[in-house]
């Protein structure tokens, strides 16, 4: 088996979904039935977010950079949908153990932009750091032993 086998055929389908989902503006019968069978949960979960305003794009001015959030059940995490990463426990745990390409937060990004069912959010470049310094890892301090 390839190394990135399971993220390509679950990328390749999302691809085709978000192009449906673009041009149409819903997804088919079958192609709703394929996903459901190669992402079970992540799928619904993610569908469930992605129509719940629980997607956030923020666009930092006057750089036009770009921060994409999704809230899920344990909090909010930045997704990076291009690369594709996440910062939550499933992405860690089963997407870089290469047991799954996708987790449903990268999902419900994705489908939220294709549906164009997402919160915009206009922050100035300064408050940049402020904003991503929610999600990234902090330095713990401790006593020495």
């Amino acid at each position: 088996m390839r190394m990135h086998h399971v993220y390509d055929s679950e990328n390749e389908l999302m691809v085709e979904a978000v192009e449906e989902l673009k041009s149409a503006g819903k997804l088919s019968v079958r192609l709703k039935d394929a996903l459901l069978k190669t992402f079970g949960e992540r799928f619904t979960n993610g569908w469930e977010l992605a129509g719940s305003h629980k997607v956030r794009r923020y666009e930092f001015k006057p750089s036009g950079r770009v921060v994409w959030a999704v809230q899920g059940r344990k909090g909010e995490y930045q997704v990076m949908p291009d690369i594709p990463f996440c910062y939550c426990d499933d992405y860690y745990f089963r997407v870089m153990d290469k047991k799954r390409g996708l987790c449903y937060h990268i999902i419900a990004q994705r489908l939220a932009e294709a549906l164009r069912e997402f919160v915009k959010i206009s922050k100035r470049d300064n408050q940049y750091s402020t904003i991503t310094g929610r999600w990234r890892a902090k330095e713990k301090h401790s006593e020495p032993e």
